[in-house]
């Protein structure tokens, strides 16, 4: 059912559990697609992921950082999918790197043992560092319409006003 609430919930539930985002970014050069690993900070609604800055989507993001974005997730009860896309503002992190850094992992590994894994030095992140963090600013969120793809099978989105401030 596509009331308000149920697709606040969907939203709630792909950032929640979908770890990976895959960004369109264009710059001087083609469009590019990218997946990144991310984290959602709410209120506002921003994502957060690193990258390294050579990487061509980080390229992009400096040249122009309006981008576009989807979520998604298999293997759900029901249609077996969902998906949000989005579009919104990117930049890359130069202040707060610190918090920036240990939000993302704490976030992304709440299991220390997982967390001591992956972590990074901070300073892969600052001054001459290779990566940065970037933080995608959301401003439009649409959802797959299952119930239009249940009824007809109309592959169409559902956008959800003021969604970077609801979720």
């Amino acid at each position: 059912m596509n009331d308000h609430r149920n697709l606040l919930e969907r939203s709630t539930s792909l950032l929640d559990n979908a770890r990976f985002l895959t960004l369109a970014t264009r710059g001087s050069e083609e469009p590019w697609a990218a997946t990144v690993n991310f984290v959602p900070l709410r209120s506002p609604l921003r994502l957060l992921w690193y990258s390294l800055r050579s990487a061509r989507h980080s390229r992009h993001i400096a040249e122009n950082p309006r981008i576009a974005a989807s979520i998604f997730m298999t293997g759900l009860p029901g249609l077996g999918l969902d998906g949000a896309q989005l579009t919104g503002t990117c930049e890359s992190v130069e202040d707060r790197v610190a918090d920036y850094h240990r939000l993302y992992y704490e976030r992304n590994f709440p299991d220390d043992t997982a967390r001591a894994q992956w972590l990074l030095p901070l300073s892969e992140f600052t001054m001459d560092g290779p990566r940065r963090f970037y933080l995608l600013t959301v401003s439009r969120w649409w959802l797959l319409d299952i119930e239009r793809w249940l009824r007809d099978k109309h592959d169409t989105r559902i956008e959800i006003p003021n969604a970077s401030h609801l979720l």
